[in-house]
């Protein structure tokens, strides 16, 4: 098809000068210009949003229940990517997931976050998860399961035991668990989904908060 407009042309400005050619080529082909460039556009805009800007996450943790803080997350992130030699923007802590379950009631709270949990489990995308203890009862309930933590080192973590293994750490009243609850006296539990595909990761993730 290019090559037939582009015979056409030359034959039909064969006796022009630069000047001549430019003006029929602008008179009578501006349209196919307009498509060839909009379509260049659209494959450009395509291949930057899908090969480039939208690079799935090497790492994700869902903090759940807990202060909202989208700067403590991001400051989190940066640290544990910085220190796992992983890339930054690639690394997620979402803090937006407070909703009720069960018995457990919060006040204003965004509902639909409980869905979106359970869809990324579902697809696989959670790789750890901060949580309280009746919710990662919750999270079994609904069919969850955890990865056994037997063979990872958990020195310094008084260890979560299910079914006569170890499948989460207490975070404890420590540093850690202030710095993401904004509370001293609150104790969490640390849990990788068995459905996580980022396991390498995810011992990093354990190490790193082993030092904080």
């Amino acid at each position: 098809m290019i090559k037939k407009y582009w015979k056409d042309i030359k034959e039909k400005t064969s006796g022009m000068n630069k000047q001549e050619t430019c003006s029929y080529i602008l008179a009578y082909y501006w349209y196919h210009i307009l498509i060839a460039a909009s379509a260049a556009a659209l494959v450009l805009l395509f291949a930057i949003h899908y090969g480039f800007g939208n690079q799935k996450p090497v790492f994700t943790c869902i903090i759940v229940n807990q202060e909202i803080d989208a700067a403590r997350d991001r400051e989190m992130a940066d640290d544990f990517a910085k220190e796992a030699g992983l890339p930054e923007k690639r690394v997620v802590i979402d803090s937006d997931y407070n909703f009720s379950y069960d018995e457990f009631r919060l006040e204003g709270a965004n509902e639909s976050s409980y869905e979106k949990f359970f869809l990324k489990w579902q697809n696989r995308e959670i790789d750890a998860v901060i949580l309280s203890e009746s919710f990662y009862r919750h999270c079994k309930e609904m069919g969850g399961r955890f990865q056994s933590l037997e063979e990872q080192e958990t020195e310094g973590f008084t260890a979560y035991m299910d079914e006569g293994q170890c499948r989460a750490v207490e975070l404890g009243n420590d540093g850690a668990t202030e710095w993401i609850s904004g509370k001293e006296d609150e104790k969490l539990l640390l849990a990788f989904p068995s459905s996580g595909k980022h396991i390498a990761e995810g011992r990093s993730f354990l190490k790193y908060l082993q030092g904080k």
